[in-house]
């Protein structure tokens, strides 16, 4: 192992396996890692050589060598002990009017992804009403099992009902990590069957992997109204329970030709009186709402593009490539736009084929939301700007006279197509 001209045997990182989630950055206590272009960098003169960057990195991109400390070997014992009599990595299956959420199927494949390494099985949970259709669907994305509870009482969803429903499949099933969509149902539905059960929960995460040794789930998510991430993990109770955005995991294919087991459970009401639900009334999918995760292109105008005057422009642009437009955080709090169409952490996790960014900043809050775009292409005055890290083009100038350029290339184009 290196050392430094003061003979202490210090750390190293392995560019090829940095993901940049400045985790180790936080944690050094003397300050001797930097970030250099999205991955970290030890300063070698400055490191002390205690390993905590070795300890806390999710992806095992720090080199230090040592012999292990006996307290990294207790924390293993208890993490094992809490897994002991729980197996197999469960998606909550969310449904509305017999069809599941895309979200849940997403969640499949990233369960798949976590089984493996664990050597488990993926287990579906279903309550609702009516979903023989989506219990087949979920075997075909790549659930081993699929529990469900059919009952009248979950045809619509009521927190009571539906917590209730997931902890006791919880409660039976027993599985080590529970993976539910932070959709508005996921989101409610989660916390009550956190508290149900008595575990922890991480919401809102945007990577999702493996300890193997300790067989912990490693929750990594951005921290409230900072600029670092945190991989959080459950020791001591399970299952360890996740919710995650829409669209930060891809949608697997789905194979119809896969078999599993489908298992279903009676329903045992909760004791309080549930309320009656007599209509359901659609708001953010009802007429006059924009869904920005459906389409393929966005122009996302940021704070440096906060101009009314420029919006009829920027819709041009997104009529041109065949989008909408979307915004970061400062637009939406000048009244320019409104709440659904907000990309980022406080707002939409989007996937489009095509971002175009037009004065966007790039804010770790705003990068999380868009972190599954396909193409990224910047317009900013500023060179600087954290957007150009992540973009695969940028365009540095004054975006009232770069998107008149480029719309007039693209009309030109067009016409020759």
């Amino acid at each position: 192992m290196a050392k430094n001209t003061k003979g202490i045997e210090v750390a190293g990182i392995i560019p090829d396996k940095c993901i940049g989630c400045q985790i180790c950055v936080a944690e050094c206590p003397v300050g001797a890692i930097e970030m250099s272009g999205g991955t970290a960098r030890i300063d070698p003169e400055v490191c002390i050589g205690c390993g905590k960057c070795f300890d806390v990195c999710p992806v095992e991109a720090v080199q230090f060598e040592r012999k292990r400390r006996k307290g990294a070997a207790k924390k293993t014992e208890t993490a094992k002990a809490a897994s002991a009599g729980y197996q197999g990595v469960a998606v909550f299956i969310e449904t509305a009017n017999g069809d599941a959420a895309t979200v849940s199927w997403e969640l499949a494949g990233k369960a798949r992804e976590l089984a493996g390494k664990l050597d488990t099985r993926v287990i579906g949970l279903l309550p609702g009403h009516g979903v023989d259709k989506p219990a087949h669907e979920g075997i075909a994305y790549g659930c081993d099992d699929i529990h469900v509870i059919d009952d009248p009482l979950l045809k619509t969803y009521v927190s009571g009902s539906y917590g209730k429903a997931l902890a006791d499949l919880c409660r039976e099933v027993r599985p080590e990590i529970l993976l539910i969509g932070a959709t508005p149902v996921g989101r409610d539905l989660a916390s009550i069957v956190a508290t149900h059960i008595e575990t922890g929960l991480t919401a809102d995460c945007t990577g999702l992997d493996i300890d193997e040794e300790r067989r912990l789930l490693l929750m990594t998510r951005p921290t409230f109204g900072g600029n670092i991430m945190a991989t959080i993990f459950c020791e001591r109770h399970r299952p360890q329970m996740s919710t995650v955005r829409p669209k930060v995991f891809k949608l697997p294919q789905g194979d119809a030709g896969r078999t599993g087991n489908i298992y279903r459970h009676p329903f045992e009401p909760p004791h309080e009186e549930l309320p009656e639900v007599t209509d359901v009334i659609k708001d953010a999918s009802g007429e006059g709402i924009v869904d920005i995760t459906r389409f393929p292109a966005l122009v996302v105008a940021g704070k440096g593009a906060c101009d009314p005057e420029t919006m009829p422009l920027l819709q041009e642009l997104a009529d041109l490539v065949g989008g909408v437009i979307a915004c970061s955080r400062p637009v939406v709090e000048a009244g320019l736009m409104p709440y659904e169409r907000q990309v980022g952490q406080t707002g939409k996790t989007v996937a489009p084929k095509l971002y175009l960014a037009v004065g966007v900043s790039g804010s770790v809050q705003h990068l999380v939301g868009m972190q599954g775009a396909g193409k990224v292409i910047a317009i900013n005055s500023d060179p600087h700007a954290p957007i150009f890290n992540v973009a695969d083009a940028g365009i540095i100038g004054d975006y009232k006279n770069v998107v008149p350029a480029l719309i007039k290339q693209l009309r030109t184009k067009l016409k020759r197509d």
